[in-house]
């Protein structure tokens, strides 16, 4: 729609001059017919004559007015001024009202191509106004560098009739369109000619506009803080280039450009001091929780194999026995380690996909605690499911693992000799039937002021990592898992 819009007012002139002389043509035979066969009615016909002058003025501009009023005035002298049907006029009174009539038509077109001028530039003004307006709506509403450069280019293209324009970044020693509008011709293209990736480079250093004026083509920085961040580039449909006016107005949609350009970078600038610097906590925190639990299972391993392996000492099957034991068990103890760290990378890669199928969730914890057992120090764990539960949407793997990490944590701060609870029963949550599944312990609890941390990474209560031992990832993983 922009484009046939713009195609009809490149055709607007002669458009005009056409309908300004068909309006000439029909005129004649009407005031003929009006005026009798001697064919005068009077000093009507010169302010008929005026309205295909005014009406093509409007249209088409003070050139087919003046086109149109050469037509009008020929026909008038031609079919209504005594001797008809020849050019020549006998009286002096004919001759200045011709003039008159050529005078006041010029005038008429002028007043009336000045007023169409008028109302255009308000049009424009007022379209300048609104694509501002919506790029300043963009740039709130949006975290979309890419959509907002989009719009940015496409309000120009439109306000202004351009060919073609477009946002150049550097990417690396070259330039990128980041977007662009229009018709873009290839030699214009940064990506494939290095006359204009050689223009955008010195634009953007010597912080000033230049151009292809073979190509009709315009550079212009995009400046923040008195530096160009990247640059505008415009191809025009025509040799007339910019005006004062018009830069002027580019120049505003350019600013806007470089605020979007400069606040993407700035956020890009501070997600990756974010990222550095919880990277940093992040290998500290690893270090200082996963060093001395990686530590201790070794040593054991180390410490047992050597013994198995001195020569000297003849150990009974009974020592051999606890050694192997040993090794197993602490084996075990740096597998979960490993796994918990697996498990909390690939959570936080966003790499792991519940597959959800219909399962009995009796079954799935009768199954979870006779493998966890062994690691809850004799504790008893007690079952308590509502019984005629339905079958449970749920990725089996992922709940299982839910349920050791919160039955391990519960055999960490379980008082000895007391029993752990699971239990499952059907709750109605905002209007939803779902099943619940709860783990408890009969352990000191969690205080008011961790309640909030207690899901973290390498989170534990103070004082309580070198009694109960542990990473503070299971918990961590249980969250991840469960919003997963």
């Amino acid at each position: 729609m922009k484009l046939l819009s713009q195609r009809l007012s490149t055709a607007a002139g002669p458009l005009a001059v056409i309908g300004g002389i068909g309006l000439v043509v029909l005129l004649v035979p009407v005031l003929k017919l009006l005026g009798g066969s001697a064919g005068t009615i009077g000093p009507s016909v010169p302010l008929l004559f005026l309205a295909p002058v005014l009406i093509a003025s409007t249209v088409g501009g003070r050139v087919s007015g003046a086109v149109v009023a050469v037509v009008a005035v020929a026909a008038w002298d031609w079919f209504f001024i005594p001797p008809f049907y020849t050019v020549t006029v006998n009286y002096s009174r004919d001759v200045l009202a011709l003039v008159i009539f050529v005078g006041v038509a010029l005038l008429t077109g002028q007043l009336a191509d000045s007023a169409r001028q008028r109302a255009e530039d308000a049009l424009r003004r007022a379209a300048v106004a609104q694509a501002l307006y919506d790029l300043s709506t963009a740039l709130i509403g949006s975290h979309d560098v890419q959509e907002v450069l989009r719009s940015l280019t496409a309000s120009l293209y439109s306000v202004f009739r351009l060919r073609a324009c477009a946002v150049l970044l550097p990417s690396g020693n070259t330039w990128a369109t980041a977007a662009a509008s229009g018709n873009l011709p290839p030699e214009l293209t940064v990506e494939k000619n290095r006359a204009a990736c050689s223009v955008a480079s010195w634009v953007a250093a010597n912080n000033q506009a230049s151009g292809l004026p073979a190509a009709r083509a315009r550079f212009l920085p995009l400046q923040a803080r008195d530096r160009a961040v990247g640059v505008l580039e415009i191809v025009f449909r025509s040799e007339a280039g910019l005006d004062e006016e018009r830069e002027r107005l580019i120049s505003t949609f350019a600013n806007s450009a470089a605020l979007v350009v400069e606040q993407a970078r700035l956020a890009q600038e501070e997600r990756a001091a974010a990222i550095a610097r919880e990277s940093d906590e992040l290998k500290s925190a690893l270090l200082s929780s996963v060093s001395h639990d990686l530590r201790t299972p070794l040593a054991g391993i180390k410490a047992a194999a050597s013994s198995l392996l001195q020569q000297d000492i003849q150990w009974s099957e009974e020592d051999r026995l606890a050694f192997a034991t040993d090794i197993d068990r602490e084996a075990d103890r740096l597998t979960r380690l490993v796994s918990d760290l697996l498990d909390l990378s690939r959570i936080e890669a966003g790499v792991l996909k519940p597959v959800k199928q219909n399962e009995d969730i009796e079954e799935l914890i009768v199954r979870t605690v006779d493998r966890v057992q062994p690691r809850l120090g004799g504790r008893l764990v007690e079952i308590h499911v509502q019984q005629g539960l339905p079958l449970v949407p749920m990725d089996v793997v992922q709940v299982e693992q839910v349920l050791v990490n919160l039955l391990d944590n519960a055999g960490k701060y379980a008082p000895s000799g007391t029993p752990i609870e699971v239990s499952a029963e059907l709750v109605d949550l905002e209007g939803k039937r779902e099943v619940r599944v709860s783990v408890s312990d009969r352990g000191p609890g969690v205080p008011e002021r961790d309640r909030s941390q207690v899901f973290d990474k390498f989170h534990r209560l103070p004082g309580s990592g070198s009694r109960q031992g542990g990473t503070g990832l299971g918990l961590a993983i249980v969250k991840g898992l469960v919003e997963a």
